[in-house]
């Protein structure tokens, strides 16, 4: 689990690179640390694969059925071994554009623009297998997807004229953006009713944890509309947006969601059905009622009113004046820390009902 969020981190991470940067460098800079992600997971799968361990899946899914399925082998060589070699080959090649900045005059550009083209659609396709073949989801896989589609959206920078193109799309793009809100935040309201209504007999379910399941995929599907329609927008014109407190500010807390959303994901979720949410016990001592688990739970409600303060905030963002971002986030971390402070409350809430 924690190696899945340190890679998580290392390949969408390195998107601070291109906002610090605002140039071509800034963009390799980023495309290295999510080829260095990317590597990090296809590694990961082939280690498990070839030392016939089971491929630990963070979300509590069994992911061995995905990538032992017979679609993970492509003309005979297994998929993670392409993975490594393209990964690879991208970390190289875009490591030495920053060292050596000849080389960005070579054929060596529209060979990887190719590259990353053929690798984003190969994601695609993937994606379409685990969603309507196997129907079934593999959390690695989907990370190794998401990198190689912002590597994909990243190789535009290197190509000129590029810009004005995604400039012309800006309308379609602000419209992916608004539909991400719909999906994530309207998911993630729904979801905290569902959580409060599902407590109403104390505890949750299987069917009831699959419920809202559902509404982190879509949570989920809405951040990554933002992500990629905000990403394209800011290659399309770097400098511009680097300088807006607003669009910094925004991808900084749906970052901070981001993050969240994967550690509820990883730590809390697989443990949902489990959690001490009220636990009566006849016995009157304190120790009585406590549980390894009280820890995840409360973990859980903090977890959850972060990623949904953050959700709110960022939506409001929209359509607010341009402010200096130290006053935007001064303003953003006191609306989490009343909201951490309300789940905390009802956290305790929780636990005096132990003591009936």
């Amino acid at each position: 689990m924690i190696f899945y969020i340190f890679l998580l981190l290392l390949g969408v991470g390195g998107f601070f690179f291109a906002i610090i940067w605002p140039q071509s460098e800034g963009f390799y800079a980023f495309t290295v640390s999510a080829s260095l992600g990317g590597l990090g997971v296809v590694s990961y799968i082939f280690y498990s694969k070839k030392s016939n361990r089971h491929l630990a899946c963070p979300s509590g899914s069994n992911c061995d059925l995905v990538i032992k399925s017979k679609y993970s082998v492509f003309f005979g060589i297994p998929l993670e071994h392409i993975g490594m070699a393209y990964y690879f080959l991208i970390f190289a090649s875009y490591a030495s554009f920053i060292l050596l900045p000849d080389l960005r005059q070579t054929i060596l550009v529209p060979f990887l623009l190719m590259t990353t083209t053929g690798a984003f659609l190969f994601s695609a396709y993937l994606i379409f297998v685990q969603a309507f073949l196997l129907r079934r989801w593999c959390i690695w896989c989907l990370l190794s997807a998401t990198l190689s589609t912002a590597i994909f959206i990243a190789s535009f920078s290197s190509i000129s004229g590029a810009e004005l193109f995604l400039v012309q799309i800006t309308p379609l793009l602000l419209v992916l953006k608004s539909l991400g809100f719909v999906f994530g935040l309207g998911g993630a309201t729904a979801a905290l009713f569902l959580f409060i209504k599902f407590l109403s007999d104390s505890d949750i379910d299987d069917r009831e944890a699959q419920s809202l399941q559902k509404f982190s995929e879509l949570i989920w599907l809405g951040l990554g509309l933002i992500f990629i329609s905000e990403y394209i927008r800011y290659v399309a014109q770097p400098e511009m947006l680097a300088q807006s407190a607003i669009f910094i500010s925004q991808i900084v807390i749906l970052s901070v969601v981001f993050v969240s959303g994967a550690v509820l994901s990883v730590l809390f979720v697989p443990f949902l059905t489990v959690l001490p949410f009220v636990k009566k016990n006849d016995l009157n001592s304190d120790d009585a009622h406590r549980t390894p688990l009280e820890s995840l739970r409360r973990g859980t409600i903090i977890n959850g009113s972060i990623s949904l303060s953050s959700w709110y905030f960022a939506f409001f963002l929209n359509y607010a004046p341009e402010y200096p971002i130290i006053k935007i986030l001064a303003i953003y971390i006191v609306v989490v820390g009343i909201a951490v402070i309300i789940g905390l409350f009802y956290d305790d809430r929780i636990g005096n009902k132990n003591k009936k």
